[in-house]
């Protein structure tokens, strides 16, 4: 067994002192592989850059001498029944959701970003110690045994776990089911807890229901109520930590909103991704890239299905379960990556520049554009008397339960299993998951089922909606591919421009110093606010919200 032992001897640092003791009974070479990357985000993170002082010790205290074989692998040799003891710091400074954070108030960090794996030894069970007596409580996902001790079962357990140490966290708890569901808060409370445990109550009620049991007995979640502008969660299988700030805006319903539609999000993760995973990433390999063309699956599904059960439980009216679905909308009406990537090819290059905005229309986004996938599967589902849910439901029982990672083709054709016309939706797929079609135009005719009608407005900005020119403080920041600024002007440029209803006079100055006047037809409308109008109640909408 392996044992970590945790303690942080100087807070305004923000460094912990992280102790490794390793029992070998054999002689051997020991390998330490530092994840360089975390689920959730299939991005390199490249944690190693957070390390220093690094030694190892045997058991007489002797230092040990050790090599590098990679950026974040180190190894050493070992002697027949010999204890090694590998010391290191680690800085922590990092606050959101996935990282690491150390100052007076608290102790915060997710086991991901700073334990080694030990190659030999990846399957064997690893205490935890925590030596943090400044701080009164001491929140953990791993679990304790029967004799009070933190243990996890193997390496994977360890790094989708994550500790807070607090003089000031407050907790509240809830059941469903057979299943114990704590809320952690860290920071200022500016909201009313019994209507928030009631919200949390009823979302959690209903994505168990549809699932039919939930994978854990104990699930967490940790809140970072930060006093500046943050907004992130991860999941782990036995709980989420969320970040949000600032604390003060939950005061009003509509940042609550987003607090609660990421909660729900990272909850229904602990049923798809946390178990319900492509066979690529089970179990995963945090050593390197492992690329997935899943990204529809993992993220899309699970963004649609997150504010879908926010819905489906009365925490959301329709109106507002609209309103998040006019903001994906928004998003993707801007965005022309479709035309050149679908959504497989940007799934697979997630460690390139998934999570930033990369160059003008390269890809897709697999949230946004994912989960407008998955509205439009559920809805050609309940035309053919099944749903979206009953498809994860089954995608439950025959993936995630029995821990059986799954294909594209395996998982699609849980879907063709569900309809009497699978040409209808093997034609979806070919257009607009493997296919690069835009399925806005398929999307705004789909909705009306719902008795739900989408509709486009002019853009009030005038030069985005009259040019096609997006820009921030005169900056261009984007330039829709049909404008005539296209062949014109450039991304950068610095503009200033005269209001006219014909024609747009616009002066440009570029960063090479060159300056440009061009007058611009306006006869044609770019970037349209889109707006989702409420008719009349359909059978199909019933289904649907029910």
């Amino acid at each position: 067994m392996c044992k970590y032992t945790i303690s942080c001897p100087n807070p305004a640092s923000q460094f912990l002192l992280i102790q490794l003791e390793i029992k070998v009974q054999t002689k051997q070479t020991i390998e330490l592989q530092l994840p360089a990357w975390r689920a959730g985000r299939y991005q390199l993170a490249n944690y190693a850059q957070y390390i220093r002082s690094f030694q190892i010790k045997n058991q007489n205290q002797e230092n040990i001498p050790f090599q590098k074989l990679s950026k974040d692998c180190w190894t050493f040799q070992s002697e027949k029944n010999h204890t090694y003891l590998v010391e290191y710091e680690f800085f922590c400074a990092r606050m959101d959701a996935g990282g690491a954070w150390v100052d007076e108030e608290q102790v915060y960090f997710n086991f991901i970003n700073c334990c080694f794996e030990v190659k030999s030894l990846v399957q064997n069970p690893i205490e935890l110690e925590v030596n943090l007596p400044s701080f009164q409580k001491i929140v953990c996902t791993i679990p304790k045994n029967q004799e009070g001790k933190w243990i996890a079962e193997n390496f994977q357990i360890l790094v989708d776990s994550t500790l807070l140490a607090s003089n000031s966290v407050q907790h509240w708890s809830y059941d469903s089911t057979e299943s114990k569901f704590n809320i952690w808060i860290q920071g200022a409370i500016h909201f009313d807890i019994k209507a928030f445990l009631d919200k949390f109550q009823k979302f959690t009620d209903t994505q168990i229901r549809d699932f039919g049991e939930f994978p854990e007995s104990e699930y967490h979640f940790i809140f970072q109520l930060l006093p500046y502008k943050h907004y992130h969660g991860v999941e782990h299988q036995k709980g989420t930590v969320i970040t949000l700030g600032p604390a003060t805006d939950l005061a009003d319903n509509l940042k609550m909103e987003d607090l609660l539609g990421v909660s729900s999000h990272e909850l229904y993760h602990a049923w798809n991704v946390c178990r319900i995973r492509p066979e690529e990433l089970l179990p995963y390999n945090f050593s390197k890239e492992t690329y997935t063309r899943a990204g529809w699956l993992l993220e899309g599904v699970t963004t649609y299905m997150g504010d879908l059960y926010l819905l489906k439980s009365g925490v959301y009216s329709l109106e507002v379960f609209l309103k998040q679905i006019e903001s994906t909308l928004q998003r993707e009406v801007n965005n022309f990556g479709w035309k050149n990537q679908n959504i497989l090819q940007s799934s697979f290059d997630l460690w390139l520049d998934g999570y930033q905005p990369g160059i003008p229309d390269r890809k897709v986004n697999i949230y946004t554009y994912g989960s407008l996938i998955c509205f439009c599967l559920d809805l050609l589902l309940i035309e053919e008397g099944s749903s979206f849910p009953k498809v994860m439901k089954l995608a439950w029982q025959q993936f995630g339960k029995p821990r059986k990672g799954y294909s594209q083709s395996e998982f699609w054709n849980l879907i063709l299993g569900q309809t009497s016309n699978p040409e209808v939706f093997q034609t979806f797929y070919d257009r607009y998951i493997s296919g690069k079609e835009d399925i806005l135009t398929y999307f705004s005719e789909k909705i009306s089922c719902l008795g739900i009608y989408y509709v486009q407005r002019p853009n009030p900005d005038h030069l985005a909606g009259k040019l096609g020119i997006i820009t921030s403080d005169k900056k261009i920041l984007k330039i829709h591919p049909e404008s005539p600024a296209y062949d014109k002007l450039m991304i950068g440029d610095q503009i200033s421009f005269e209001h006219s209803e014909s024609q747009i006079p616009v002066k440009a100055e570029r960063l090479n110093g060159n300056q440009y006047e061009f007058t611009f037809e306006t006869s044609a409308s770019y970037f349209p606010q889109i707006n989702l109008a409420i008719a009349e109640e359909t059978d199909i909408r019933k289904k649907w919200m029910s």
